[in-house]
């Protein structure tokens, strides 16, 4: 079972994005925070095998979560959700340490195919976004 914590500062996308994915047989949603610091105080306590987050929330960005994650060595796997599709954002959030980044105008699908390809140890960029070269 891949344990999700969801993380987003609008409650009604965290629970849009939780009905979806409790569609997936092997996903088990163990938490939801409305805002960074409130979702690195709940990844303390339950390192899940993956955060989706909002790139932009009160506290600490999806990018800093994701930094802060790395730092602490915790195996979870980062899925940023971000309405922005600039070049710049996709580059600093896999830089970060994120293995995912989806447009929010994306469909489930792109999330449920972050979350798997992030799982195999790879990354994903939900099209029409183009893979930037991290160094």
């Amino acid at each position: 079972m891949t344990t999700i914590i969801l993380a987003d500062d609008h409650k009604i996308v965290r629970q849009g994005v939780r009905a979806l994915l409790e569609y997936e047989p092997d996903f088990n949603i163990v938490g939801e925070a409305g805002s960074g610091t409130e979702a690195l105080s709940m990844l303390e306590s339950t390192i899940p095998d993956v955060l989706v987050t909002d790139l932009s929330m009160p506290g600490l960005t999806g990018i800093e979560l994701a930094s802060e994650i790395r730092k602490r060595n915790w195996p979870t796997k980062v899925i940023i959700l971000s309405m922005h599709g600039d070049e710049p954002y996709v580059a600093r959030a896999l830089a970060s340490g994120a293995s995912g980044y989806i447009l929010k105008e994306s469909g489930v699908e792109h999330t449920v195919n972050a979350i798997r390809e992030a799982l195999a140890g790879g990354l994903y960029v939900s099209p029409p976004l183009i893979m930037p070269s991290v160094n």
